[in-house]
Formats: C-alpha cells, structure tokens, sequence
C-alpha cells in the first residue's frame, strides 16, 4: 500500500501542472522581453549566498525570513534568499561599479520562512526591475511604469495605485526624542490605522503629528491638506513635491484609479523614499510592490540612490 504521506509537500510549497507551468512561462519571457525594451539588462543571481552579504542592509524583518544552514565546506552560515533586491545591489555595487547608472531586471525563486498571508505560498517566483544611479524622482516614475506594464502584461483588471513616501514619517520622527521600542510600537499603531491605540501613547510622545498624518490618505488633494498642516518643515514638502511629479506624469494613465496613504509605513527600515504598492480589485493584498532604497549598497562599498519593483509571478499568472 502507497503511503499518502509520500506525495505530500511542505506547506506553502505547491507543484505548478503544464497548463499552468507554460502560462506562467509565457508571462515570464513577456514581462522580461519588456523590461529589456525598456533597457533593463538581465542578471541572475544565486539562490543561496553566505548570510552575511545575503541580509547585508535588509534588516531584522528578512532576517527571520531567510532559511538558514551551515555550509560544510567553509563552516560558514549560509542562506537561501528571501529576496532578490539585496543582490541585485551587490551585483550594481561590486561587478557593474563603473557605471554610473544601471538598470537591471531578474527573475528568479525565493524561498520564505512564513508566508506573507495565512494560507500563502513560502515558494515565491518573483520577477523585478531595479534602478541604480538617479537620485530625483524620474527613475521612480520609470520603475512605476514598468510596474504597471508588467501588470498589463497579466491582463490585471481595476489596478488600483497607492502612493506613499517614509520621508514624511521620518521628518515627524525627527522632530521628537522617541525610543526605538516607542517607535517601534508607534509603527504598528500606524501600520493597523488605528487612531484609538495611537492616542494611549500621548503620555509617552506627542501625538498630533501622527494622528494627522493617519488621517491623509484618499485623492490628489491628500497632498494640498499635508502641506496645511505640515507646512514649513522642507524634508516633508520635498517629499510631498516628488509624489506631486509622480502623480502629474500618471494623470493621463485611465486605466488605473490612484490612492494616496502617507501613513504607509509598511516599508520604513528598508525605504528611504516614495513607494508604491498596486492591487486589483477582489484581491486584499497588494500584487507588485516597490519604493526608492536608497544608500543600501553602503555596506558593499558603493552608497547609491535606488528604486525598483518586484512581484511574485505566481500571483501575476492568476490575475489575467
């Protein structure tokens, strides 16, 4: 008698059949064929690296999402990628050092500790695009719409856009002493929207500024109420001016609806500036994800401004 147990898999691990495996293929050569014509250059890094480049300047959060194991022959840690991003920065940083701008594109498995969402997948195949070299806004419109277009490319129907920047919640925080444990918590609060919970704080920090901020999000005129009550502080209207020439450039952009939330702070040990983050209606978490990272090739020698987008083509095939 077979054992059942023999054809199970991990949870969060799933076999793809033929008639999914070539759709998937298929929107794997398109979205890479437009990147290239778009001018990204191809690049394949490995699935797994010694840990100390592989989470260099990724932060705690992808730290408990690598897989990690000892390498038998060096006796050294090593790790299977949660996330292609910090690699895509080496390769810019240490091989491509002689250009000043590089834009690069990659397609690729991930492997993840926990899913992102109860029931999801551990085993990502996830395809992106990075912009390495151009400090203004313009290269986040570049990856935005390359974004977009690989989104189009899935036959993604009612996109909706939501645009963020850290640099106004950075801004606030510089304006108090807070601790890393309040800030901590503070995040959180602002991460669940949650005006009552950010309140019992106001024995430990002001407030104010962060309950304003949880209350901008919505249409274009988000970014008019943020200068009223933000005005005078030159970090926040710096940031409020590049999502201003973000949301200019998309005006002509019809078939996508755009959302505006300054309280996103999803991203905010790993972003330094604009992020975007795109879903589909029917779908309550975001499909494709991206935002500006800069300086995180410092620790590989090479301080750089960058932007990019990634998505998970597993999620991408089952839009359309």
């Amino acid at each position: 008698m077979v054992n059942d147990a023999n054809w199970l898999l991990p949870e969060g691990v799933e076999e793809i059949l033929p008639n999914e495996a070539i759709k998937l293929e298929m929107l794997r050569r398109s979205v890479l064929d437009d990147l290239a014509l778009r001018g990204f250059d191809l690049v394949m890094p490995p699935v797994m690296e010694f840990v100390d480049s592989l989470l260099t300047g990724t932060g705690e959060e992808l730290d408990t999402q690598t897989y990690k194991f000892m390498d038998q022959h060096t006796h050294r840690m090593l790790g299977i990628r949660a996330d292609i991003t910090p690699q895509i920065a080496r390769i810019d940083s240490h091989y491509l050092a002689d250009s000043d701008i590089n834009r690069l594109c990659y397609s690729g498995t991930v492997l993840r500790t926990q899913p992102s969402q109860m029931g999801g997948q551990r085993e990502l195949l996830q395809i992106g695009a990075e912009i390495f070299g151009i400090a203004d806004e313009s290269a986040d419109i570049e990856v935005i719409e390359s974004m977009l277009s690989t989104l189009r490319l899935s036959n993604a129907n009612d996109l909706t856009l939501s645009l963020g920047h850290v640099g106004i919640y950075r801004a606030l925080l510089k304006q108090q002493t807070i601790s890393d444990v309040l800030e901590t918590q503070l995040r959180d609060v602002l991460l669940r929207k949650s005006s009552p919970d950010l309140s019992e704080l106001s024995a430990r920090l002001d407030v104010e500024p962060f309950q304003k901020l949880l209350g901008l999000a919505g249409q274009a005129n988000v970014l008019e109420q943020a200068r009223q009550q933000f005005s005078g502080d030159q970090d926040i209207e710096s940031s409020l001016a590049q999502l201003e020439s973000v949301l200019q450039h998309l005006a002509s952009a019809n078939d996508i609806n755009i959302h505006i939330d300054l309280a996103d702070v999803a991203g905010y040990r790993y972003h330094t500036g604009l992020t975007f983050n795109a879903f589909v209606a029917g779908r309550g978490r975001t499909v494709a994800q991206g935002g500006r990272y800069d300086r995180i090739g410092e620790q590989f020698g090479r301080a750089r401004p960058a932007t990019g987008f990634s998505a998970d083509l597993k999620t991408l095939v089952k839009l359309g």
